[in-house]
């Protein structure tokens, strides 16, 4: 599931010129990527590993990736 995600921030870099700032994907999506990491289970620590705010949304079918002004600005700040 990492390389997966990796892979959509990088085609997004490669098309937008930029790292996409916010992840979405489902709480199910969300449980099986985080069986990945051995050493940690932080929400807040895996979105700064990625630069990317994580939204759980039962909308999301597929994991996907975009940019948003409001949280570029919170990433700043951080």
């Amino acid at each position: 599931m990492l390389s997966y995600i990796l892979r959509l921030a990088f085609n997004f870099e490669r098309k937008h010129g930029f790292w996409p700032n916010q992840l979405t994907l489902n709480n199910e999506q969300y449980q099986h990527w985080l069986a990945e990491f051995e050493q940690t289970s932080d929400f807040n620590e895996l979105s700064r590993r990625l630069s990317m705010e994580i939204t759980i949304s039962s909308d999301a079918r597929h994991p996907h990736v975009g940019w948003h002004p409001n949280q570029a600005l919170k990433m700043v700040n951080v």
